[in-house]
């Protein structure tokens, strides 16, 4: 009985991979939206820029191109009394906001950052999952990526979205003493 059952699980896994490898090479966006997004309320399969976390993504991306890293990023916004995804979204819903609602993890600001969605396009088959027993989801190689482009309104020209990511690439953290170090 347990091996129909584990072949009866196997083969829903294939049909239910298919039916989003099919999604995703078509071109429709497979998740939620990214912040600074909202689903279309007339066509859910669209998405729309939502303009008030628009700005913050601006924001987010301006202060990168000024020389703020992740983190001088994240204790602005909180100095700005900035909320944060969680507890913008929590907002939206009605629901509780968090304990601290405006203090900005750097990994929230570093996934803003390199999110090819804010440029307009999509890119699907990010991660994967080795099979369906294994619930730990894999980075996949970019060369995997599934992209296309314009299929939404960008909230960040892509000469600022590439002048981050060369940025970014070359990070340099100053010594206490401000200055360079030689290493």
């Amino acid at each position: 009985r347990n091996l129909f059952n584990d072949f009866y699980a196997k083969d829903t896994s294939k049909k239910i991979r298919a039916v989003f490898r099919a999604k995703g090479q078509s071109g429709e966006h497979i998740g939620k939206p990214p912040f600074g997004y909202i689903k279309n309320p007339d066509n859910k399969k669209e998405w729309m820029v939502d303009e008030t976390a628009a700005d913050v993504v601006r924001k987010i991306f301006d202060l990168c191109i000024a020389g703020k890293g992740p983190m001088q990023i994240g204790k602005i916004l909180e100095a700005e009394k900035v909320l944060n995804v969680t507890a913008y979204y929590a907002k939206q819903d009605g629901k509780e906001l968090p304990v601290n609602p405006y203090h900005w993890n750097t990994n929230s600001v570093i996934r803003i950052l390199d999110r090819m969605e804010y440029i307009g396009c999509t890119a699907n088959f990010k991660t994967y999952r080795k099979s369906y027993k294994l619930k730990k989801q894999m980075q996949n190689s970019k060369e995997n990526w599934a992209i296309f482009y314009d299929t939404q309104e960008p909230i960040v020209s892509k000469e600022q979205w590439e002048l981050v990511q060369e940025l970014r690439s070359n990070k340099r953290r100053n010594a206490k003493t401000n200055k360079q170090g030689l290493f």
